[in-house]
């Protein structure tokens, strides 16, 4: 595989190929790392999308953050601008299926929070290196959502999304560590 196509095509395969309980398994591991990482516990902050096909669920991470007391926020996209903007939600019912097919905030019933005020930011992705560089789904909105930012940053991995190198480019911006089923990558 030389091309990010190709990644994102093989990873996308590997979700549809495995059975649900697997991926069930395999994400439990990933979040059992999360949740005993220094810098979720530190975080007060943490922006975190609405999973979709071919991602670690992330509902479980959201109420686990709740649970905790820690303002969570998902992302609003604006296609037109190719921008993000997150919004705390203090439940799901805030959301609505909107861009691609995602859940998003509803604008009307959440507050935005301004990116640099967020402790932690979990990245989507598809394919992952071990330099901390990710191929995610191909807008290029994390890339600038991130540009100028100084905050920790990590990305949720099963282990057939990790590989030795991925393609990058000059503005692709490596995350702080991957969250991995067996562990943490720094």
């Amino acid at each position: 595989m030389n091309q990010k196509r190709d990644f994102r095509l093989h990873i996308r395969n590997q979700f549809e190929e495995l059975p649900v309980h697997l991926i069930n398994t395999k994400s439990n591991n990933v979040y059992d790392h999360l949740f005993r990482w220094n810098m979720w516990q530190e975080a007060s902050r943490v922006a975190i999308t609405m999973a979709a096909n071919n991602e670690v669920e992330t509902r479980p991470i959201i109420e686990k953050g709740w649970e905790q007391g820690k303002i969570m926020a998902v992302p609003k996209v604006n296609p037109k601008r190719r921008t993000l903007d997150f919004y705390e939600i203090n439940s799901f019912n805030e959301t609505r299926e909107d861009f691609a097919g995602i859940l998003e905030p509803d604008p009307s019933l959440t507050r935005l929070i301004i990116k640099t005020s967020f402790d932690l930011i979990i990245v989507p992705g598809l394919a992952f290196d071990k330099q901390k560089f990710r191929i995610g789904f191909g807008g290029g909105y994390y890339d600038r959502f991130l540009e100028g930012l100084n905050v920790t940053t990590c990305s949720l991995v099963l282990d057939f999304q990790l590989f030795d190198y991925v393609p990058s480019e000059g503005h692709d911006i490596p995350l702080t560590a991957l969250i991995t089923e067996t562990g943490i990558i720094r």
